[in-house]
């Protein structure tokens, strides 16, 4: 067997779940595609073993982030963060990481209590808030997207919206919370790194105030030869040695 570099139909190279290299067959095996679950005739699979059937190499970027959450069994979201971001479905900067942000705290939180029947629902519902609110980037606005996320997951926790005024002052203070982390540790153009701190807020911010206490790993950035705008050694998450492996 041979390890080879394919594009998938949206274009990425290398796993679409991973982003790893695929590794291509003589001849075709039955194997199950890691997203969708059916069983089809794989002509490759990555070097992590994940097979992607034709099909479900066509998921857009908000579709491989519901995917992953809903098969998922994590409870530290950070951890689920990363696997999310490591597909080369997800951008190095782009308002899916809007989406992410409510998407794995929900998904956390119901993996750890088993409190949302409806979760897919529930993601659903976050999915579209995002989209619509969030639709881009916003740090031409001087805040973060990635930030407003944690306000989302909020009002979707507590099943309300923003319009309860109890819900308003709540949603407001975990946002300004994730903003402040975020404004504290330098400029524009690290969505991965938002990402990491609006996840940090808001495990600090759901054991003071809701006595929620989701394992949190530290982060390990793997994607700074990817972003040309790294700060290096100015960002707490940066290490090079996880870029290379």
């Amino acid at each position: 067997m041979a390890i080879i570099e394919i594009k998938t139909g949206l274009g990425y190279e290398g796993c679409l779940l991973c982003g790893e290299a695929l590794v291509n067959f003589p001849d075709p095996i039955e194997m199950k595609c890691a997203f969708c679950g059916t069983m089809h005739n794989a002509k490759a699979h990555c070097t992590e073993m994940h097979y992607v059937c034709d099909t479900c190499q066509h998921l857009s970027a908000g579709d491989i982030v519901q995917t992953i959450c809903l098969k998922s069994d994590k409870t530290d979201p950070m951890a689920l963060a990363v696997e999310i971001m490591s597909s080369p479905a997800i951008k190095m900067h782009g308002p899916e990481h809007h989406f992410i942000v409510p998407a794995v705290l929900m998904t956390c939180i119901n993996n750890k209590h088993r409190d949302f029947p409806d979760l897919k629902d529930r993601i659903d519902f976050v999915r579209k808030i995002a989209g619509e609110t969030i639709p881009n980037c916003t740090f031409d606005l001087r805040t973060c997207g990635a930030g407003i996320g944690t306000g989302i997951f909020l009002e979707m926790l507590n099943n309300r919206d923003a319009a309860t005024e109890d819900e308003w002052s709540l949603s407001k203070n975990i946002v300004s919370d994730s903003l402040t982390k975020i404004a504290e540790s330098g400029g524009p153009r690290c969505c991965k790194r938002d990402t990491y701190l609006a996840l940090e807020a808001s495990v600090e911010f759901l054991r003071d105030k809701y006595a929620i206490d989701l394992p949190t790993s530290q982060a390990k950035c793997t994607f700074s030869l990817r972003n040309n705008s790294c700060k290096r050694e100015e960002c707490n998450f940066y290490n090079m040695s996880n870029s290379l492996v």
